[in-house]
């Protein structure tokens, strides 16, 4: 269109324009009179042209990161396998692609298990968390509830631990002739504060050769908030004497007595321990032995006494391997887990506080 007007002429003629563009230099012609050219800016145009080219390359990163997002993953629950989940994380955040970033809280399996389930104000949500971890299953009230609400849940087993009885009696074998050992009875009686000195005939009559003083008190420790470890215990000792120990007194958490002293997570337990002359406490076996504490030998279903050391791997599997014959492992992983237990299974050489 602008090709086809007419300009004026004569004395009233306009004067021609011409352009020099931007991608085109014209030496001598681009800096006469009546050139308009494209090399020629002010600093607020330069400024604008920056800062389109800073939001192309925003638009285009972005675009890239859209495409291989960071994978966010969060975990809290049980202390035992804590530096497992550790070490497996940054394995995992090393090697994977696209980019994941893990953590994991340990606070204990009662906690991981409520912030899991979350409650009903919530609508059973977790609280921000994508993964629990227990020794414990999620309970079949529990399950029910979650279930009801339209929540899919799984059980994963992924690693077996097994759990010991350390005390701090001086001077006192670790290992070999001369270390402690106890029947799940008589350890239930201690726990009990039934018995109450490291003297008592019953102790003395399984440990001959120990040498206390007379009517030295046993300092018992119990874990508290919601411990897996309480739960395993507590399920042994009802499991293989239940005349002495109830099904009341079975749980993550439980009423001990008022004589009894509290420990705040594994570590706390076995500092409470190493710390405490002719104290007794449970912990989950490797860490006690990690911290160096003195594991009780404990009297198994088939009557044979060993320490969690002695049973080894095979003596931790084969509680896996009898709860697997007896049907107790449901086949898939969505089903009710909160039958499922690997204590006092049978076998000479099984150890019988095993967690899952």
């Amino acid at each position: 269109a602008i090709d086809g007007l007419v300009m004026p002429t004569g004395a009233s003629a306009c004067t021609a324009w011409s352009f020099e563009k931007g991608d085109t230099t014209l030496p001598g012609t681009g800096q006469a009179d009546y050139v308009i050219s494209g090399k020629r800016r002010d600093y607020a145009e330069y400024d604008r042209s920056r800062l389109e080219a800073k939001i192309d390359a925003n638009a285009a990163r972005i675009e890239m990161l859209e495409q291989a997002k960071l994978t966010l993953l969060d975990g809290s629950g049980t202390t035992n396998p804590s530096k497992f989940f550790w070490e497996v994380i940054s394995l995992f955040e090393a090697r994977a692609k696209p980019p994941v970033k893990m953590t994991y809280r340990a606070v204990g399996s009662g906690t991981g298990q409520k912030e899991f389930i979350g409650d009903a104000a919530n609508g059973y949500a977790t609280f921000d968390q994508d993964f629990g971890s227990g020794d414990i299953p999620i309970g079949a009230a529990d399950y029910a509830t979650l279930t009801g609400a339209g929540k899919d849940i799984m059980h994963f087993p992924f690693q077996m631990g097994a759990m010991s009885v350390f005390h701090n009696i001086p001077d006192v074998a670790a290992s070999g002739p001369g270390a402690l050992k106890l029947t799940p009875c008589v350890l239930a009686k201690i726990f009990k504060r039934e018995i109450k000195t490291w003297d008592d005939a019953e102790i003395k009559a399984l440990n001959p050769s120990l040498s206390v003083p007379a009517n030295q008190d046993i300092k018992v420790y119990h874990r508290v908030s919601g411990s897996s470890t309480t739960s395993g215990v507590t399920t042994y000792l009802n499991a293989a004497c239940p005349a002495v120990w109830g099904s009341t007194l079975v749980g993550s958490t439980i009423t001990w007595p008022t004589d009894t002293y509290e420990a705040e997570g594994s570590g706390g337990m076995s500092s409470k321990i190493s710390s405490t002359p002719y104290a007794i406490g449970y912990i989950d076996s490797g860490h006690g032995h990690d911290d160096g504490l003195k594991e009780i030998s404990l009297q198994n279903k088939d009557g044979m006494y060993l320490t969690s050391l002695e049973a080894g791997a095979a003596g931790i599997g084969a509680a896996a391997s009898e709860a697997i014959s007896a049907g107790v492992m449901p086949s898939s992983p969505s089903a009710d887990f909160s039958a499922v237990s690997l204590h006092n299974m049978g076998g000479a050489s099984t150890w019988p506080i095993v967690a899952i």
